[in-house]
């Protein structure tokens, strides 16, 4: 059964909920709101050229019909700052939008890696948005090292990975160790048997009811 690594937090809280969400295909509707046309401009900056990442966004902010001001000249802003970061630290970037697909028992780990990064050590998996409080507790964070350090094939001691605001300010990372990464496995692997459980459970009431 999948599961975005967005949501995990929410599963380990409250387990039964989040499967009841998922089986009611619940889903937050589609947005295109002003981080989101800000994300989006970077992953063209990484494509092609800060020129082309500012068209972009201009195009974007005319089509959903934006009209705070404010807020469009914040996102013009941060999107100028991170590409002035990036030019500055001559960032190297292998790919964006990366989708990891990392199945470990009943559950399978998904969801999009925004930036993966070619740093002088290895590999650096960051998520851009707002930095949690608690992110390095977060249970989705060990996981996602060992998805990308598999897909890109290489070795997890070399793979860092965390967050990043959307203007480039506070690139905050961390490589787990081998223990903490067992460790969220098995955690994960234990989270996906009381999921099962409960996909069980609904299998026999099913039966049940339509013999």
């Amino acid at each position: 059964m999948r599961i975005s690594h967005t949501q995990l937090e929410t599963c380990l809280a409250n387990p039964r909920t989040w499967y009841r969400a998922s089986l009611a295909g619940e889903s937050h509707p589609f947005n295109m709101g002003y981080d989101k046309i800000l994300r989006l401009s970077i992953f063209h900056f990484h494509k092609s050229s800060g020129s082309f990442a500012r068209a972009y966004m201009s195009g974007k902010v005319r089509e959903h019909n934006l009209r705070n001001a404010s807020r469009v000249s914040e996102i013009e802003i941060s999107l100028d700052r991170y590409i002035r970061w990036a030019t500055r630290e001559r960032l190297r970037v292998a790919d964006t939008k990366v989708n990891i697909a990392y199945p470990i028992g009943f559950l399978e780990l998904r969801g999009e890696i925004s930036r993966v990064d070619v740093t002088s050590t290895g590999y650096r998996a960051v998520l851009l948005g707002n930095v949690p409080v608690d992110w390095e507790q977060q249970l989705r964070l060990p996981l996602i090292q060992a998805a990308v350090a598999s897909m890109y094939s290489r070795p997890q001691d070399q793979t860092e990975v965390g967050f990043q605001e959307l203007n480039a300010t506070n690139l905050a990372t961390k490589i787990y160790s081998e223990r903490e990464i067992q460790m969220a496995q098995r955690k994960f692997m234990a989270l996906g048997r009381i999921v099962r459980r409960f996909s069980k459970m609904d299998k026999l009431i099913s039966g049940a009811t339509n013999p």
